[in-house]
């Protein structure tokens, strides 16, 4: 089961790179107001393998975004590490305490969300001075927006992925 884990991971790091390439080249009407689609793989991953694994594929998406878009040690880049850990963190969290009971887009909401606060924490503490106050309430329903769009995404691979494995198996 590792190395297909891995393999798996493998691939949706990939997703998650060419989508947050995409989403980079999206403009922005707000500072942090992104689509989040890379955000559809990390949902996938904290629901098949939990927090490591989804930790894991966040940084290494990061990075590779980083990398590709050239904001590598920017303050873009340090505000995307921060949000991907507490992404990572909140939606795992969530689906330790509430199991089964919450859809992805519960998941990928509380993600969302804490992505969105902990970049404004950082983005004060880097760059003192921004009217972050002004734009708290406007990122924290961009949070919930998106967040329910990745996370129906998510939903819908999750579900299809699903039902593929059961046809497979009768198959065989």
């Amino acid at each position: 089961m590792p190395d297909r884990s891995n393999r798996d991971l493998t691939v949706l790091v990939l997703y998650a790179t060419a989508l947050g390439v995409i989403d980079s080249l999206i403009p922005k009407p707000v500072p942090f107001m992104k689509l989040g689609l890379a955000n559809v793989a990390a949902v996938i991953a904290v629901v098949r393998y939990g927090f490591i694994k989804t930790l894991e594929l966040n940084l290494l998406r990061v990075f590779a975004v980083a990398l590709i878009t050239g904001l590598l040690a920017t303050p873009t880049f340090i505000l995307s590490v921060a949000g991907a850990v507490t992404s990572a963190a909140a939606m795992a969290t969530m689906r330790l305490v509430f199991r089964n009971r919450l859809s992805c887009a519960g998941v990928s909401i509380a993600g969302a969300v804490a992505s969105l606060w902990i970049q404004l924490i950082v983005a004060r503490i880097v760059l003192p001075g921004l009217p972050l106050r002004n734009i708290v309430l406007l990122l924290t329903l961009w949070g919930v927006i998106s967040g329910t769009v990745t996370g129906l995404i998510a939903q819908m691979a999750v579900y299809r992925r699903r039902k593929t494995e059961v046809l497979r198996k009768d198959e065989r």
